[in-house]
């Protein structure tokens, strides 16, 4: 967290630098989120997801955008009457989002892109409490996403953002280690909605 808060601070000083070509702002949301490869189904993992941006403008309608964002990704399976398991997982990242903003409509903008990440740490618990992580497959240091997202102008300085995000790499390796054709290990999926307070 310490280095994701250096980072961020940072960030913000080199967009505040160059504000005579860089705009920028900050953000926070909300993630809902699965993870592709194990044996559950469903964005049922709620999470957390803050940071910073700066953006360039390439012309009226195009930007280029570039983000330090903390997030937190997962799985989560409550129990039901016809299963009393209990499994959730959160796992903590950073990621280096770089998008291509588009201007659509007068209020209306959408962006894709590429995110580098870097794993942090993670939590796994069951219904009998903290997971034994000796035999599981250790996470990816390094991982990278492809996002694409919109968003809605609700002033000049505040967006509400959806956007879709899907691991391009596995994040980490099945369990068992085998693999077969595209499916290599597990792939984080993500949904979030955010809040962007954009300075001018």
């Amino acid at each position: 967290m310490k280095f994701f808060l250096l980072s961020l601070s940072f960030f913000l000083f080199v967009g505040n630098s160059f504000s005579q070509t860089f705009e920028g702002g900050f953000f926070g949301g909300l993630t809902a989120s699965q993870v592709d490869g194990d044996s559950y189904a469903g964005f049922n993992k709620i999470g957390l997801t803050a940071g910073g941006y700066i953006t360039k403008e390439i012309n009226r309608k195009a930007n280029w955008k570039a983000e330090l964002r903390y997030i937190q990704k997962g799985s989560y399976s409550k129990p039901s009457e016809d299963n009393f398991n209990l499994y959730k997982l959160t796992i903590h990242y950073v990621e280096i989002p770089l998008m291509l903003q588009y201007k659509i409509y007068q209020k209306v903008i959408v962006d894709a892109g590429i995110s580098p990440d870097i794993y942090l740490f993670h939590k796994e618990t069951d219904q009998d409490g903290e997971m034994d992580q000796t035999y599981r497959p250790d996470y990816h240091r390094f991982g990278l996403n492809g996002n694409i997202g919109v968003y809605y102008m609700l002033t000049d300085n505040i967006l509400a953002g959806a956007r879709s995000s899907y691991s391009l790499i596995p994040m980490r390796d099945h369990a068992s280690s085998q693999t077969y054709l595209l499916n290599r290990g597990q792939y984080n999926a993500v949904i979030s909605f955010t809040l962007y307070y954009h300075f001018k």
